[in-house]
This record gives structure tokens, sequence and C-alpha cells, in this order.
């Protein structure tokens, strides 16, 4: 008795973005093309331009891909609280994708998905008072920190392009605090360093906002 044949499964956007994201996390960004995503799906590359409107298209999928692993918003009690919630989830899925950290350094949210996140932070900001320019720029340096911080602890490096510097080798009489300070690097907690910058950025905030509620 003949088996019958495999019923192939339906390309669609969300099959697509996935299978993108699948190679950025295995072969890095610049193995992402629509030749390369159709061939992992098994499909002609002009399959992709019915769901996909280009590599931009793509790319900013990738984007909304990753950031739909975000968990849902907690219920804060603060503006604080909910900017830091929001700070650790994008920092932690972002660190689950690291190959794609280029990509949130680069290109902003422009999916109507990748937006919602966007606007539930500007909403909880102008709720507690900030006005609309100060709710954008608050979000704009918390998000710029939370992945600038987060590229420069874990994006792969290529081999042979890396650079180690020699710093018990500096003079110690020209670069005293150099040195002192690199003596502790070996034990240096990334992640502790990450919430003392989260802790300035929200104290510097909260600043603006009680000098705005003074005048």
């Amino acid at each position: 008795m003949k088996k019958s044949p495999k019923k192939r499964q339906a390309l669609s956007r969300e099959r697509i973005l996935r299978c993108a994201l699948s190679i950025v996390d295995a072969e890095g960004l610049d193995a992402v093309s629509m030749r390369r995503v159709g061939e992992a799906l098994g499909v002609e590359a002009m399959s992709l331009y019915n769901h996909v409107a280009n590599k931009a298209a793509i790319l900013d999928g990738v984007f909304e891909t990753v950031l739909a692993e975000l968990p849902a918003p907690k219920r804060s009690a603060t503006w604080e609280a909910a900017l830091r919630d929001r700070a650790r989830a994008l920092r932690c899925v972002l660190r689950a994708h690291p190959n794609a950290l280029p990509i949130f350094a680069t290109r902003p949210a422009v999916t109507p998905a990748s937006l919602a996140h966007v606007e539930h932070v500007l909403d909880s900001l102008r709720g507690a008072g900030f006005s609309t320019r100060q709710a954008l720029s608050a979000f704009q340096v918390v998000v710029t920190y939370v992945v600038g911080h987060t590229l420069a602890c874990y994006a792969p490096g290529t081999p042979g392009e890396t650079s180690r510097p020699a710093y018990d080798q500096l003079n110690p009489e020209q670069f005293p605090r150099v040195r002192e300070a690199a003596a502790l690097l070996p034990g240096h907690d990334l992640e502790r360093e990450f919430e003392f910058g989260l802790d300035a950025l929200l104290v510097g905030f909260g600043a603006l906002l009680a000098r705005k509620h003074q005048r």
C-alpha cells in the first residue's frame, strides 16, 4: 500500500520570519537573503514575495519576531518598576539572539506588532506625568542603553578581528587608574553593571519629573 505524499506546510509571513530568525541565529545577519530563506523553506525565492516585500521587510520582521518573545508586561505600581521590567525583558530576549543585535542597533521598530511595545512604554511614562517629549526621550535613551550594553557584552566577535588590551604592560605612572580598574575586570559582573546603569537612568528621569512638578 502506497503512503500518501506528505502535505507541504503552507507558506506564511510568520513561517518566513521564523525561518529567517533561525538563519540569523545559526549563521548571522549576512546570511539572510530572499534566496537563502527560500532554500531553507524548500521554495523558490519568488514565492516569498507574496508575503514579504523584500529583504528589508524580512529584517523588520526578524525585529518583530524577537520582540514577540517578550513576556507580557507585569502590573507595576510605579513607572520606574514598569520601565525596569521592560528594560530587563528586552535585554533577556536580545541575549537569546546575539546575532540579531545589530538589527536593534541600526533599525527602528516599524511593524504594528513591534510598535505595540513602544506604545505600552510611552503610555506608562505619559500616565506618570512625563511630557510627550520627555517620554519619547526617556524611551529612546533606555532602549539605546539596553541595546548598546547588550551589544557590547554579548555580540559574537569575528575570529581574528578582536583585540585584548595588555593592561599589565601599561606604564603605571601614566595609567594608574586604568591599571587599578583593569585588575577588577576578571571578576566584574556585567549584569550588576547593567543594573547600575539602569538605576542611574531611572533616578535621573525621576529627578526630571520631580522638577517638573515643582514648577
